[in-house]
C-alpha cells in the first residue's frame, strides 16, 4: 500500500488545476448551447478590463497619458486588442455645424487625430449613448480600457494553450496596474474573465498546500495530545494520506484536473477517514483494558471486527450524501460528488486493511488496566450532557423540536441569489476591480437578447418594423432599476440622429442614416447587427452589487414583457442569452438541487437505518436528531440571508450524510449496553463512557477539520467550512442528549429476549 501510494504521489506535481468558469452547466443545458452559439457568431466576450481614474483626461497631458497606457497595454503578452474611447468616433466637434455626407467618412475622428476639441470631446462622450457608462464614467474620470485575450489558433505557430496565455496576460497587466498606480491619483482597478479564471487558480493552488499543511498539523498534534504514543499518530495520519494521495496521483495520471469545488476533496476525504481510526483506537483501548495479557493481532481483529459494522453503514450513509451531489447538473458539484464517492470506498477498505496490516504487527500496547471492571466514568462537558440527558429528557426533546420547527420556517426563505463578486475577499483585487467598474462604468454582467429575421429579409433592421422591435426591448429596462449600459442598434442610431438632427436632415429615415454609417465605419455596427442587417443584439450590462439584484425576477419579468408585446415580434425570433441568465440558470439549479437532495438523501439514509436496525422506528428515532443540524443550519441561512452558492449548496447532504455516523455509532454500542444491563438509564450512562468519548474525540476532530476551511481564500469555501463544522458540533450534540433522551422516552430499542441476552452474555 505504502508502495502503491508513493508510486502515485510522483504523479501529484503534475496534477493540473482548472480555474474555467465556462463548464459549469453540462452542454445539453438550453441555456448554456444558447450562450455557447452566440459566442461562435459574435466572438468570445473575453478580455481584462483596465480602469484608470483621474481628473485631467480632456487635456493634452492627459490623452498623451492614456495613449501611453494604451499603449503599454497592447505591448503586453498575448493582448490582441484594445478598446477605449480612443476608438470612439466623434462626430459633434462642431455642434452647431451641419455634417457633410459626401466627406463624411473623413470628417470622422477620434482622440488619436490632431487637431481636436478636447472640451468638446469631454462633452461628446460622457452624453455618448454607447461609451458612457461602458469606457467613460458619467462623471468622465474614470475610464475603462478592455485588452482582448489573443485566441487566434496555432496554424502551425508555437501558440501556448489558452491558459498559459491567461496566465501570461495576467501577470503583465498586473505589473502595469503597479506602474500605473503610482502615477495617477487613484490605485487601478482590473477585472474581466481572464483575471477572475488566474485568481482562482492562484486561490485553488493556494487551498491545497495551506489545506495539506494545517491539516497534518493539526491531527498530528490532536492525536498526539489526546493518546500520547506514536503509534496513535503515526498509523492513523498514513492511513488516512494513503487514499486522500492514491485519489490525487491518480487524477494527475489520468490527466484530470482539480477544480474549483472539487479543491476541498483532499482534505474532506481525510477528514472523514480519521473518525473511523479515532472508533478503532478507542475500542482497541477499551479491549487492551480489559485484556492486558492479550496480544496485539487478537485485540487488533477483534476492535476491527467490532467497528465493522457501524462503520460500513455510517460509510453507506455519507455516501448517500454524495450520490446526491453526484446528480447535481451544475458541473463541479457533480464531479465532486463522483470523486468523494470513490474516494470514500477507497477510503474505508484502506482504512481496515492498513489498521490490520500495521497494528497487527505489533505488540500489544500498553493501557492501565481495568479495576473495576467498567470503563473510566465521563467526566467535563460530556459528563454534564449526559446528567442533562437523564434528569430533564423530555425537556431536551422539546427543545430540540423547537428549533426544529424555527429552523424549518427560515429555512423556506432561503434563496440562490448569490452575487459573483461575494466569491471573493472584499479586500482582493477582484472584488475591488468589479464592485468599482459595476458601480460607476455601467455594470459587470449582461444579458443578450438576440433578435433575428424570420424572414431573412436585407436590411430588416435598418427599417421601422425592426428599430421598433428593439425599441421594446430596451423599454423594458428602463424601469429596472439594476441596469447599467446598453449597447445596440437602437442606442448606436439615437447616437447619430445627435449629429443628423431631423432639421438638417428632414428626408433622411434610420435606414439611410445607417448605411451611411455603416460604409463610413463598420466596425461600429458590427458590434450590434451582422452585415445584411438580418440578425441583431442588444447587451444589458446589469450591475451586480445592486443590493436589490434579483436575477429570476429581472429575466421573468423580461420574458412577460416580451409576450405582452408578440405583435412587434411577429417575424423576429428572439433569444435571451449571456453571462447574467446564463448565471441565473445555474443558481436555480443550485436551489431545485438543494430541495431534491435535502428530501432524497434522509430517504436514503433512513432505508439503510431500517436495514441496519431492523426497525422502521427505531431508524426513525435516529434520524430525526440527526435531521435537526442540517435544518438548523438552511434555517440560519434563510434567516441571516446568505444565499446558496457553488460550495454552500453542499452543506445539508453532508451533514445529513457525515452526522448519522456518530448516531449510529452510539446506538449500536446502546443496543449493547442495553443486552448487559437491561436498563434504559445504566445503559445510556454506560454508552456515554465508552462510544461517547469516542464520538466526542472522533466529531472535535471532523470540527476541526472543516474548521481547517476557513483558511481559504475562496469566500464561498470559508463559509462552507463555518457551516459544516457547525453542522458537525450540533450533530455531536443531538447524537449524546436528544438521541438517548429519545431512547428514554419511548423506551427504543426493546431489550432482547431473556435467552438471547443469556447467549449475548
Amino acid at each position: 500500500m505504502l508502495g502503491g501510494a508513493g508510486w502515485l504521489a510522483t504523479s501529484i506535481p503534475n496534477l493540473a488545476i482548472s480555474a474555467n468558469t465556462d463548464s459549469f452547466l453540462e452542454e445539453d443545458d438550453p441555456g448554456i448551447t444558447t450562450y455557447y452559439e452566440a459566442r461562435e457568431e459574435w466572438g468570445t466576450d473575453e478580455f481584462a478590463l483596465f480602469c484608470v481614474t483621474a481628473d485631467d483626461w480632456f487635456t493634452s497631458e492627459g490623452m498623451a497619458r492614456l495613449r501611453e497606457i494604451e499603449a503599454d497595454l497592447q505591448a503586453v503578452p498575448y493582448v490582441a486588442s484594445t478598446m477605449s474611447i480612443l476608438d470612439v468616433p466623434l462626430l459633434r466637434q462642431k455642434p452647431n455645424e451641419k455634417p457633410r455626407l459626401l466627406n463624411f467618412k473623413k470628417s470622422m475622428v477620434d482622440l488619436r487625430g490632431e487637431g481636436v476639441d478636447y472640451e468638446e470631446a469631454g462633452v461628446e462622450l460622457r452624453n455618448h449613448e454607447i461609451a458612457s457608462g461602458n469606457l467613460i464614467s458619467a462623471d468622465g474620470r474614470s475610464m475603462n480600457i478592455a485588452a482582448y485575450l489573443d485566441w487566434s489558433k496555432t496554424d502551425g505557430k508555437l501558440i501556448p494553450p489558452i491558459n498559459i496565455r491567461r496566465e501570461k496576460m495576467v501577470d503583465g497587466v498586473r505589473v502595469l496596474a503597479e506602474k500605473w498606480g503610482k502615477k495617477l491619483p487613484e490605485p487601478i482597478r482590473i477585472s474581466g474573465i481572464p483575471l477572475i479564471h488566474r485568481v482562482l487558480y492562484e486561490n485553488i493552488r493556494h487551498d491545497l498546500i495551506v489545506f495539506s499543511i494545517a491539516a497534518l498539523a493539526l491531527f498530528s498534534l490532536a492525536l498526539l495530545v489526546t493518546y500520547r504514543q506514536a503509534r496513535f499518530v503515526i498509523i492513523p495520519i498514513v492511513c488516512c494520506l494513503l487514499p486522500t494521495v492514491g485519489m490525487l496521483g491518480a487524477m494527475s495520471m489520468l490527466g484530470i484536473p482539480i477544480s474549483l469545488v472539487t479543491s476541498n476533496m483532499p482534505v474532506l476525504l481525510f477528514v472523514l477517514m480519521l473518525p473511523y481510526n479515532v472508533y478503532f483506537i478507542e475500542r482497541y483501548r477499551e479491549r487492551r483494558a480489559f485484556h492486558s495479557g492479550e496480544n496485539g493481532l487478537t485485540s487488533t481483529l477483534f476492535s476491527l471486527r467490532t467497528i465493522a459494522v457501524p462503520c460500513a453503514f455510517s460509510c453507506a450513509t455519507t455516501l448517500a450524501g454524495f450520490v446526491a451531489l453526484s446528480r447535481s447538473k451544475i458541473i463541479p458539484i457533480g464531479d465532486f460528488g463522483e470523486k468523494m464517492m470513490i474516494g470514500m470506498l477507497v477510503g474505508i477498505a484502506v482504512v481496515f486493511l492498513f489498521l490490520a496490516a500495521t497494528m497487527g504487527r505489533l505488540r500489544g500496547s500498553r493501557v492501565e488496566p481495568s479495576v473495576t471492571g467498567t470503563a473510566r466514568p465521563t467526566s467535563g462537558f460530556l459528563r454534564v450532557l449526559e446528567r442533562v440527558t437523564l434528569a430533564r429528557p423530555a425537556w431536551v426533546v422539546m427543545i430540540g423540536i423547537l428549533i426544529l420547527l424555527g429552523s424549518i420556517d427560515g429555512a423556506r426563505r432561503i434563496s440562490a441569489e448569490s452575487k459573483f463578486t461575494s466569491y471573493f475577499w472584499p479586500s482582493s483585487e477582484v472584488y475591488q476591480g468589479l464592485e468599482y467598474i459595476d458601480q460607476n462604468v455601467g455594470g459587470t454582467t449582461w444579458i443578450e437578447v438576440l433578435l433575428t429575421s424570420k424572414e431573412e429579409k436585407a436590411g430588416f433592421f435598418k427599417s421601422r418594423e425592426g428599430i421598433a422591435a428593439l425599441e421594446v426591448v430596451e423599454a423594458y429596462f428602463e424601469d429596472v432599476p439594476e441596469t447599467g449600459n446598453i449597447l445596440s442598434l437602437n442606442s448606436l442610431r439615437k447616437e447619430m440622429r445627435k449629429t443628423f438632427k431631423s432639421e438638417w436632415f428632414p428626408l433622411m429615415g434610420d435606414a439611410a442614416m445607417l448605411s451611411l454609417i455603416n460604409l463610413a465605419n463598420s466596425e461600429l455596427i458590427s458590434q450590434t447587427t451582422n452585415s445584411k442587417f438580418t440578425t441583431t443584439r442588444a447587451t444589458i450590462r446589469m450591475k451586480e452589487t445592486a443590493p436589490t439584484l434579483k436575477r429570476n425576477a429581472i429575466l421573468a419579468g423580461l420574458r412577460k414583457h416580451l409576450a405582452d408585446h408578440s405583435a412587434a415580434f411577429e417575424n423576429i425570433e428572439v433569444e435571451i442569452t449571456g453571462i447574467f441568465p446564463v448565471y441565473a440558470d445555474m443558481l436555480t439549479q443550485l436551489l431545485e438541487g438543494q430541495k431534491h437532495s435535502v428530501i432524497w438523501v434522509p430517504v436514503a439514509v433512513y432505508l439503510m437505518l431500517i436495514l441496519l436496525f431492523r426497525s422502521p422506528v427505531l431508524a426513525l428515532i435516529v434520524l430525526i436528531p440527526q435531521a435537526l443540524p442540517a435544518i438548523v443550519l438552511l434555517g440560519i441561512m434563510g434567516w441571516t440571508g446568505i444565499p446558496l452558492d457553488l460550495v454552500t449548496v453542499m452543506v445539508a447532504a453532508i451533514a445529513i450524510g457525515v452526522g448519522i455516523d456518530a448516531a449510529i455509532q452510539y446506538t449500536m454500542r446502546f443496543r449493547e449496553e442495553l443486552e448487559v444491563t437491561g436498563d434504559h438509564r445504566e445503559a445510556i450512562s454506560r454508552t456515554h463512557t465508552t462510544i461517547g468519548r469516542a464520538i466526542w474525540k472522533a466529531t472535535s476532530i471532523i470540527v476541526a477539520g472543516f474548521a481547517i476551511l476557513m483558511l481559504s481564500r475562496f469566500f464561498p469555501t470559508f463559509w462552507f467550512g463555518i457551516f459544516t463544522a457547525a453542522a458537525m458540533l450540533l450533530s455531536q450534540l443531538a447524537t449524546l442528549t436528544m438521541l438517548p433522551s429519545l431512547f428514554l422516552l419511548t423506551k427504543y430499542p426493546r431489550r432482547r429476549s431473556r435467552e438471547k441476552v443469556a447467549t449475548a452474555l
